[in-house]
């Protein structure tokens, strides 16, 4: 069986989210794009007439490839405590290891300078993974499988902040452990 080809417009968009990773959005130019997937700059603005175009191509990309996930995390972890640390375990083998950096955290990380399209795209994306834990922190006090004082919602943005935060602190010191601080959160939560 062969296998499909990506396209330009997706190689473009998967070189954008590693270079995104490696070196930030703001650092990265149309001409590292064009080098990485060997075409001329000018081809780039084909598919994304300008930077902030590619901008909410990409937080949309990382909205498709995170959405899959979070459904087969549903689907094989009945128990959201179990799910939580799957997502944890995730997190730790694909955004935690190596020298590159959770896309989502990165982007927040330049949010001041990022086009005002992109600064919407991001909220958006944010506010979507919020309200995914937050359905899941709802779902896991009902069935008892968590407990946490406050509200679902006021809960998440802690998760939130404890993960994205925690993917930062570990290249830090790197004697830390993802796993271990984001485990240290779920077992507060555990009844």
């Amino acid at each position: 069986m062969a296998v499909a080809t990506p396209t330009t417009r997706e190689a473009l968009l998967a070189a954008a989210v590693e270079l995104l990773r490696s070196v930030g959005y703001a650092s990265f130019s149309y001409r590292d794009l064009a080098e990485t997937v060997g075409i001329r700059t000018a081809s780039i603005h084909y598919y994304f007439p300008s930077k902030a175009d590619l901008g909410v191509a990409l937080v949309e990309e990382l909205r498709l490839t995170t959405r899959q996930r979070e459904l087969d995390l549903v689907a094989d972890h009945p128990n959201v405590r179990a799910r939580l640390l799957a997502l944890c375990s995730h997190i730790a083998e694909h955004v935690c290891e190596g020298e590159k950096s959770c896309p989502i955290n990165l982007l927040q990380a330049e949010y001041a300078v990022l086009p005002e399209p992109v600064q919407r795209a991001v909220n958006s994306l944010v506010d979507e993974k919020l309200s995914i834990i937050t359905r899941w922190l709802d779902e896991g006090r009902t069935a008892g499988h968590l407990r946490f004082p406050g509200s679902p919602a006021a809960q998440a943005r802690l998760v939130w902040a404890v993960i994205e935060y925690g993917t930062q602190f570990i290249r830090s010191h790197p004697d830390q452990s993802f796993i271990a601080i984001t485990r240290q959160l779920i077992d507060t939560m555990s009844p």
